[in-house]
C-alpha cells in the first residue's frame, strides 16, 4: 500500500465526482465497521447496499477469513485517520486533484479487496475488471523449509482473478527446499 503512483484509476479516466465521493465514502463506512466488529470480537456482517450506479458488478465486503482484520488492523487505523478520508466521512466531496486523497482512497480499496478477496471496481474505470472478482493473497511463514512452502504461485489465473499479494518469510530454505509466495493451479474470476 501507499506505492506512491497508484491512485483511484477512475479519478484519472474521469469517473464523476460525486460517484466517486460516493463510492470511497462507502467504502470508509463498511471499513469502519469491519473494524469496529473486530474490536467487539464479533463477526463482521456488513450487509449494507452499495450505492446504486457507483460500482460495477457486485460488491462484498465480508471477509471470508475475519483473522485476517487482526492482520491488517494497523492499516485500516492508519487509513482511516488520513486526513483525505476523514473529510469524506465529514461530507467533504472527493477531490480528484488532491493526490494524497487519492491514494488513501487507492490504498483502502486494496485493502479491502485483501481482506475480503474480492475486487472492487467504479462505474467509470475503463480498465479495470468489474467488481466481485476473486482477488488472491498469500502469506507463509517458516523458521526452516525442508519441503515445498509457499504464500502463491499459480499455474494458471484468468477469468478477471488477480494476485494482489504473495509472500513467505523463512529463516532458512534447506537443501531440495522450496519456498514460494502462493501455489495454486487455476484461478479464475
Amino acid at each position: 500500500m501507499g506505492t506512491g503512483v497508484r491512485m483511484i484509476e477512475g479519478a484519472i479516466a474521469g469517473v464523476v465526482t460525486m460517484t466517486l465521493t460516493e463510492g470511497v465514502r462507502f467504502l470508509y463506512q463498511q471499513a469502519q465497521e469491519l473494524i469496529s466488529a473486530r474490536r467487539a470480537r464479533r463477526t463482521a456482517d456488513v450487509t449494507e447496499a452499495p450505492p446504486e450506479d457507483v460500482f460495477v458488478g457486485e460488491v462484498r465486503l465480508a471477509p471470508s477469513d475475519p483473522a485476517v482484520l487482526d492482520e491488517h488492523a494497523a492499516d485500516f487505523d492508519r487509513l482511516l485517520s488520513t486526513p483525505g478520508l476523514v473529510r469524506l466521512r465529514l461530507g467533504h466531496a472527493v477531490d480528484p486533484e488532491d493526490a494524497e486523497q487519492m491514494r488513501a482512497a487507492a490504498d483502502l480499496r486494496e485493502l479491502l479487496e485483501t481482506v475480503t478477496g474480492r475486487r472492487i471496481a467504479f462505474v467509470g474505470e475503463a480498465e479495470r475488471p468489474e467488481s466481485g472478482g476473486t482477488v488472491i493473497t498469500g502469506t507463509a511463514t517458516a523458521k526452516r523449509v525442508s519441503g515445498v512452502q509457499s504464500g502463491v504461485d499459480a499455474d494458471e489465473i484468468s477469468g478477471g482473478a488477480r494476485v494482489s499479494g504473495g509472500s513467505v518469510v523463512e529463516d532458512e530454505v534447506a537443501a531440495g527446499g522450496d519456498s514460494a509466495g502462493v501455489r495454486v493451479k487455476k484461478v479464475t474470476g
